[in-house]
């Protein structure tokens, strides 16, 4: 008999996570195929039917470990396509709004959440062998003898999707970025014909508007210590006119993540949810909770000799740490001009706390230690903000900075995307450097002025249904 290993959720993460460890499970020279995956979920406690973000690896996972299609995406999960992200007063120009546009090979989505999960957990089986579903709310999990324990019945290894965690509730610390606590959710009964990611800037926070096809998902997200939920309801309301058609859901959170992704006994882990991620601005958590997915399976699976050896965990550890300079630093390079709220004490404090991250020599590559120290011949009039491309740009050196600009990068804008995001990137925000930058065609802008709300759909609404010709 093989080993019992437990995965606990009911989110989108969790699911991504259960189909990861199967596919590591039964790769064809492992000699884990005998191992028991059970999935425990709790579904008296539904999956609200929001809308979230899924991105390119997140979607490779359920479409090379199931036959779940595009089709079914788009006619079961109502997912309309996200081709980019548009952000609404963010920057230094008053001009114009800015889009950053994905590489035309990469897929991304929107989805409805619940329905994706309940579809998955009433068809799992259909698809795989020697796992077993529970239904049921966790009441303790406790370790012992090399053993861990889920309401006494007794495991090999435990992966908690769940947030806040299950276990070691105490093993958060702050995070790298985070300027918010507090989300403010709401789904309005409206389609949402836009093909990308909304982030609105607000007096107190941003908004997140994602469409689906017969939903449109708002999140207000903000800082507690600064702002009260009346404050926020009255800031939210003046965008999204909540009060006027549907009832708000309140998410309280933290400014924390996990210390850690594999425990040290090696019999607990954290992933998705439970890792504390916090990024509505970006949806960069997705790719990372996905990413560290991959990672459990390669640890829990992955040697046929030692598995759960600690120099395995410990590569583990490297891969979460950088996780979370990542999303810091990407969240911190959009933020780092503010906002048009240039006034209000939440973006004076963000613009703060992301130009201090982005510039923290320690933090970064200590192999590049020395372009930050350029930083200091540069006049503090030109606001750079510590940009690597910039400095490479002086050395004139294109194809050196293009080469930079891949996810091998160990540089703290890599996760930016290609050259081509990048760029989109730079020019929108205003950054001061971005003539630096050399472009092929004129970048594709919003019509409207800097701050104003306009959601008409990049590609005229492909997944819209065609009115009847009369």
């Amino acid at each position: 008999m093989g080993r019992k290993i437990a995965v606990i959720g009911a989110g989108a993460d969790a699911v991504a996570t259960v189909a990861q460890l199967i596919s590591a499970r039964d790769m064809q020279d492992s000699n884990w195929q005998d191992d028991e995956i059970t999935w425990i979920r709790d579904c008296s406690h539904k999956v609200d039917n929001f809308g979230v973000q899924v991105n390119s690896l997140w979607l490779t996972v359920i479409s090379t470990n199931t036959t779940i299609s595009t089709l079914d995406f788009h006619k079961r999960f109502d997912a309309t396509q996200k081709l980019g992200l548009k952000f609404i007063g963010f920057g230094n120009r008053t001009d114009k709004n800015f889009f950053v546009m994905f590489d035309p090979t990469e897929v991304s989505m929107h989805i409805d959440e619940g329905k994706f999960v309940e579809f998955y957990w009433d068809n799992v089986k259909n698809q795989h062998y020697k796992l077993n579903q529970v239904d049921k709310r966790v009441e303790s999990l406790t370790f012992e003898d090399k053993k861990a324990y889920i309401d006494g019945e007794e495991f090999d290894f435990v992966v908690d999707c769940v947030r806040g965690g299950l276990f070691d509730k105490d093993a958060y610390k702050d995070s790298l970025f985070n300027p918010t606590d507090t989300k403010l959710t709401v789904n309005r009964k409206i389609p949402g014909d836009w093909d990308y990611t909304a982030y609105i800037a607000t007096e107190h926070g941003y908004l997140t508007g994602i469409p689906t096809q017969d939903a449109q998902t708002w999140i207000y997200s903000y800082d507690s210590d600064m702002t009260t939920e009346e404050e926020a309801v009255e800031d939210f309301n003046a965008h999204c006119a909540v009060k006027k058609h549907c009832s708000y859901k309140k998410l309280e959170s933290d400014h924390k993540t996990s210390e850690y992704c594999i425990h040290e006994n090696r019999l607990y882990a954290r992933c998705g949810r439970a890792l504390g991620l916090n990024d509505d601005l970006t949806g960069f958590n997705n790719y990372i909770e996905t990413d560290i997915g991959e990672a459990l399976g390669e640890f829990i699976f992955g040697d046929n000799d030692r598995p759960c050896n600690n120099l395995q965990r410990l590569e583990v550890e490297d891969r979460w740490r950088d996780a979370q300079i990542d999303q810091g630093s990407l969240m911190s390079f959009y933020m780092q001009f503010g906002t048009k709220y240039r006034q209000s004490d939440f973006w004076i404090s963000t613009r703060d706390k992301a130009c201090r991250l982005l510039e923290d020599k320690y933090l970064h590559s200590t192999e590049r230690r020395e372009v930050y120290e350029k930083l200091e011949t540069i006049p503090d009039e030109e606001n750079i903000r510590l940009d690597y491309f910039r400095h490479q740009a002086e050395a004139d050196d294109k194809f050196f900075l293009r080469q930079r600009m891949t996810d091998e990068s160990d540089e703290p804008y890599r996760m930016i995307g290609p050259y081509q995001s990048f760029c989109q990137a730079v020019y929108g925000l205003g950054a001061p450097y971005a003539s630096q930058f050399p472009l092929m065609s004129p970048l594709w802008e919003p019509s409207e002025k800097g701050g104003e709300i306009v959601l008409d759909s990049l590609m005229d609404g492909h997944f819209k249904k065609r009115p009847k010709k009369k």
